[in-house]
This record gives structure tokens, sequence and C-alpha cells, in this order.
């Protein structure tokens, strides 16, 4: 048996700390999104860090979200 990745995402917001956790890379990565749309416009404000035993998938969920943030701000 395999052992399975967990994903914690830690978003910073003006709000306050919240901490999101899922079983899959794609289910962290939306459900960040999902707190990250609710700052448009103000998402470069936002800070986050991603916490996984896979390095890559933590490099691509970063690149993913630091690139919504962008979207987000300029819309």
């Amino acid at each position: 048996m395999m052992p399975q990745t967990f994903f914690r995402v830690t978003l910073e917001t003006q709000d306050g700390r919240r901490v999101l956790h899922a079983p899959a890379e794609r289910e962290a990565a939306l459900m960040a999104e999902s707190v990250m749309r609710r700052y448009e416009g103000e998402t470069l404000r936002v800070g986050f860090s991603i916490d996984c035993a896979d390095r890559e998938a933590s490099h691509r969920i970063a690149f993913y979200l630091t690139d919504l943030a962008l979207e987000l701000a300029l819309a």
C-alpha cells in the first residue's frame, strides 16, 4: 500500500489565518482558490504557504496560487 500524501495550505488574509487540509493536490489548490476569490482585487495581500511531503506538488500549488493572485488582482 502506497503512503498517502496530505496537503496543508495556510492562507494569511486581512480576516486572519485559514488552514486548509486536503488529501489530494487538486483539492488543496481548489480549496485555496475558493478562499482567495473572496479577496478579488486584494489577493496580492493574501499570503500563503503549502506543506506536504511531495515537494514538486507544493511548488505546483504555489505557482498556481501565485498566478491566480495576479489574475484576480488585475481583474
